[in-house]
């Protein structure tokens, strides 16, 4: 990630999804966040989730907390995060969402990001995309975009 602040912003094809997938953009680290695409049930809704964290090995320890979410629809969505990574605390990212790929609507209020020393190489942008019930869906990353002031 660049800095002192940089924007992701990924377009993302969610039309052959499945029930129990989920897909999107996180700020990943020790302490990480993301907004995505998340289908269950038959709908299919865009969320913000807050507060996934890892030990100094990597492995999970809590998987976060669903703190917004929409519904969507239409098969296609812009997924966007903005990190402000200057030194020093309360620094922190923010997400939002567009259908158009024009119009970007925020999702969910700030997220602090951790600067403490033991994961030095800081923040990255993630897409992911996974399926939590059965496999056989998918999603198209049509188009990632970073921009830096």
């Amino acid at each position: 990630m660049q800095g002192p602040t940089s924007t992701a912003t990924v377009e993302l094809d969610y039309s052959a999804m499945r029930d129990g997938d989920l897909a999107g953009l996180a700020l990943l680290r020790d302490s990480s966040a993301w907004i995505g695409v998340k289908r269950d049930g038959g709908a299919t809704r865009v969320v913000t989730v807050n507060n996934l964290t890892m030990d100094s090995n990597w492995n999970t320890t809590g998987t976060g907390t669903e703190v917004a979410g929409a519904g969507v629809s239409g098969g296609r969505i812009w997924l966007r995060a903005n990190a402000d990574i200057r030194p020093g605390a309360g620094r922190q990212g923010r997400f939002s969402y567009s259908t158009d790929g024009v119009t970007f609507t925020s999702l969910g209020s700030g997220f602090a990001l951790n600067n403490a020393w033991q994961f030095f190489m800081g923040y990255r942008f993630a897409v992911f995309n996974y399926a939590t019930q059965a496999l056989g869906g998918a999603v198209s990353v049509k188009r990632f975009e970073l921009a830096t002031p």
